[in-house]
């Protein structure tokens, strides 16, 4: 049983997990005979929490004399609230406005809302709210959009080299502050909800709970699972943190950021430093976490001990051009990046059938580069990706070979058939991205199936790996596995 304390031993709310299911009676029976309010939320079958209200390490040591051996943790309930700076800026740029018989794709937002300014109105293709209209503030939410929308114009530069695309506003919490377990069973009822038609998901949002060395948490386990069942790709934000105000070392990646389905994305500066408010990797079990980085903002500590803030540009909710810095506004760049590249190859504008997350993420990270400070992998990940020209570029390079499928215990790719011709030994680039079975109930290996590659990339477990390699003529690439378990994969292989 692990236990956490809020400081000062005030009266807290306190979340509660269960390793023994089978207990809960018991532990139902114990609350009500000490008169414990609670709430119990069950996010998937036989995966729930208890948040047992105004409670103090007093009932938690009785906790620990008379359930410790079916209570898998007791820690203080994470609240989420939205201390977002964001400065009104002058300027004004172009408005935006769906053509005439293109089709395009929705990239959901799951935030605090969007207002329908005029940049945005355009492109709201639908609301899904759980809260009247007056009670959401839609600070953070229109300037996640915003930024998604029209980044590259308000940055005066490419960087994604945007599109337009619809905007799904999933507002799942309001203008106060909400606890975790409400907060996560809004984002698992908007994507369930809504998942037939939208395959993309921002989610700029935290807890301000760092990861564990070994142990997903719940908010990355039930992101996994909603991506697993319902077949969306969720980009998510690592965090923020301000110990650079205090001059210590950075603070680890936020749960929900250990999610090994979603794109998780870290922030560097203007001049390819790693910004220092973004959150380090890695990951639980040694995961790769964030997986890509892109420009968010940048904070620094003034003379006088005061933040100045030199921030990405996007849109207020009254409509203003606005400035603001955090690895919430590098995500919305990188959704929105994923989003140019499936609309551009998407076939089926009606159900979506041809969605493939392994595909779009193989892309967008085979795609990424260090940048020239050679930054560490707990930074950034697999680095900063190219931008969406670059990328659908690759569909009609000859250097270039994409494989997509599905593997059990074995796949061999033979080099010299998909590069005919070659007269020598050559160097290679290769990503590949999966989707397995996962321990949803961590009562073992999280990954339960992996897939690795022989003599070129079998260190732990990671659902991406990426590598270059110097590769004999005849020579193969064999990709294998600990077991027969279908799993759907995609290759990417680059002469380089």
């Amino acid at each position: 049983m692990r236990v956490k304390l809020v400081r000062d031993d005030k009266n807290s709310n306190y979340k509660v997990s269960l390793k023994n299911i089978k207990k809960e009676k018991e532990f139902v029976k114990l609350l009500d005979d000490y008169n414990i309010e609670y709430k119990k939320t069950e996010y998937f079958k036989d995966f729930f929490i208890y948040n047992l209200k105004n409670i103090n390490s007093k009932f938690i040591m009785l906790l620990q004399e008379k359930a410790s051996n079916y209570i898998a943790y007791i820690e203080p309930m994470s609240v989420y609230s939205l201390p977002i700076k964001i400065d009104n800026i002058d300027g004004e740029v172009q408005v935006l406005y769906p053509e005439d018989n293109k089709k395009y794709i929705t990239l959901g937002v799951v935030d605090n809302g969007v207002g329908h300014i005029k940049y945005l109105k355009p492109w709201i293709k639908k609301v899904h709210s759980r809260y009247l209209k007056e009670d959401v503030s839609a600070t953070h939410g229109t300037f996640v959009s915003g930024l998604a929308l029209y980044g590259d114009i308000l940055a005066g530069r490419d960087i994604v080299k945007n599109e337009g695309f619809y905007l799904l506003d999933a507002t799942v919490l309001s203008a106060t502050s909400i606890e975790e377990d409400e907060l996560l069973k809004n984002i698992v009822l908007a994507i369930e909800e809504n998942y037939k038609k939208v395959k993309i998901w921002n989610l700029s949002l935290s807890v301000k709970l760092e990861i564990e060395e070994d142990i997903f948490s719940d908010f990355g386990v039930v992101l996994d699972y909603i991506q697993q069942k319902y077949g969306v790709l969720i980009f998510k934000s690592g965090g923020n943190g301000g110990n650079f105000m205090k001059k210590k070392p950075k603070g680890k990646l936020y749960h929900g950021s250990d999610s090994l389905m979603s794109v998780v994305v870290g922030s560097v500066t203007d001049e390819g430093y790693a910004s220092n408010y973004s959150r380090v990797g890695l990951g639980p079990q040694n995961t790769i976490k964030p997986d890509i980085a892109s420009y968010g903002g940048d904070l620094s500590l003034g003379e006088d001990g005061e933040m100045i803030m030199t921030g990405v540009k996007s849109f207020s909710v009254n409509g203003n051009i606005a400035s603001s810095s955090g690895t919430s506004f590098a995500t919305a760049r990188m959704s929105s990046l994923a989003t140019i590249i499936y609309q551009n190859i998407c076939k089926d504008f009606d159900n979506f059938s041809d969605f493939d997350a392994t595909l779009i993420k193989a892309l967008i990270i085979h795609s990424s580069k260090n940048t020239d400070k050679n930054l560490k992998v707990e930074e950034i990940g697999f680095g900063v990706p190219a931008d969406s020209q670059e990328i659908l570029s690759y569909f009609n390079n000859e250097n270039i070979k994409i494989i997509s499928g599905i593997m059990k215990d074995k796949k061999v790719i033979d080099i010299d058939k998909i590069f005919s011709g070659y007269k020598r030994n050559m160097r290679i680039k290769v990503t590949l991205a999966y989707e397995t079975e996962l321990d949803f109930y961590q009562n073992g290996e999280y990954i339960k199936s992996d897939i690795k590659i022989r003599s070129f990339s079998e260190n732990g477990k990671n659902l991406i790996r990426k590598f270059e390699a110097d590769i004999e003529r005849g020579e193969k690439l064999e990709l294998y596995s600990n077991s027969n378990v279908e799993k759907k994969y995609t290759l990417i292989i680059e002469k380089i």
